[in-house]
């Protein structure tokens, strides 16, 4: 019995070059925002501020739901978490400052 592929039952899209950008955006947004909890989560471990670790790792589990979440089809969706993630990575990255 010859091997399938993994790629077999997939569905075929096409992809709209503006959609798949916007997406990608989006999605690299949301990664920043996600990087940018990583050391002030070490920065509260180091204070053993429990609650904080706590509530910066749930931020984080946010971040990648909002990721796996995300539908690139889904244009306002889209629009609305690239906004939402780079102001949380901008706000992240100067509370670490």
């Amino acid at each position: 019995m010859p091997e399938q592929s993994a790629l077999a039952n997939l569905r075929q899209f096409e992809w709209d070059p503006t959609e798949s950008v916007s997406y990608e955006v989006a999605i690299e947004a949301i990664s920043q925002a996600a990087a940018a909890i990583t050391p002030l989560i070490a920065a509260a471990r180091q204070q053993d501020n429990d609650a904080a670790v706590a509530e910066l790792i749930n931020l984080r589990k946010q971040c990648i739901a909002a990721r796996n979440e995300l539908r690139p089809t889904d244009h306002q969706a889209v629009a609305a978490t690239t906004q939402h993630y780079r102001a949380l990575a901008e706000q992240l990255r100067w509370r670490a400052a």
